[in-house]
């Protein structure tokens, strides 16, 4: 018997976020997809980027986490298999539009593409996807995008930090339109804390091993295991059945 298998799932949406601790490894990829389902996750996302269409220095050091068609696609097949949401974050109009190709029905806008590409952003916004949108590089009063299609993650754009950082700035109050929480914290307690505020959507980095670290080691550090996905989807579950 495997112990915190759940079917049960409270009103809290949890999303998985696979890059980059999937490695470049379709085989370990679905490893994890399937590890998120076991533990309770809502969905599993993965992010669809050309590491030298990218911007910054030393882009060839993320080739490894470039995602190709053919993977997304597999990924995607297998998640709909084991019946949990799968969806990306595309950083270029070709990559959004193999989402769009394969019939996704959620579109992740990351914080930082609100500032590399705004119009893209827009675009994506415009084609009346479901849309979740990341804040955390955000400055404006004012949400990006007003559309009744985009719903927002409160998130601190650090990889990682800590709980005492994510407190100075997590909102009092989450509601209908500043929705989610993406976390990038080591341990659950900062999402426990956004759920205990009213987030109905969480997003964190997953992992199957601590020891597998990669180049990008920073979210490394700050992706729950398959044990603290358990916890939290437990503890998501007893809030909710609590109040």
């Amino acid at each position: 018997m495997l112990i915190g298998v759940i079917f049960k799932m409270s009103d809290v949406y949890i999303i998985a976020e696979l890059c980059g601790q999937w490695g470049g490894s379709v085989r370990r990829a679905e490893q994890m997809i399937l590890q998120c389902k076991m533990a309770g996750a809502d969905a599993v996302k993965v992010q669809l980027w050309d590491t030298y269409r990218m911007p910054g220095e030393n882009r060839e050091l993320w080739e490894y986490l470039t995602m190709t068609k053919e993977q997304y696609s597999r990924l995607k097949d297998y998640a709909e298999k084991l019946n949990i949401d799968f969806f990306a974050s595309p950083f270029h109009r070709d990559r959004f539009e193999w989402t769009q190709e394969s019939s996704a029905q959620i579109n992740k806008i990351a914080s930082s593409m609100l500032e590399w590409d705004f119009d893209f952003c827009k675009d994506m916004v415009e084609t009346g996807m479901f849309t979740y949108c990341s804040l955390g590089k955000w400055d404006k009063d004012e949400y990006p995008f007003e559309n009744e299609n985009v719903k927002y993650f409160h998130c601190v754009a650090k990889y990682p930090h800590t709980f005492e950082e994510a407190m100075e700035v997590m909102p009092e109050k989450f509601d209908d339109r500043l929705i989610g929480y993406s976390d990038h914290t080591v341990g659950n307690e900062a999402c426990e804390e956004a759920v205990r505020r009213g987030a109905k959507v969480l997003e964190k980095h997953f992992t199957i091993d601590y020891n597998l670290q990669c180049k990008t080691e920073s979210a490394h550090i700050c992706s729950m295991n398959f044990g603290e996905l358990i916890r939290l989807r437990s503890f998501c579950d007893s809030l909710n059945v609590s109040t």
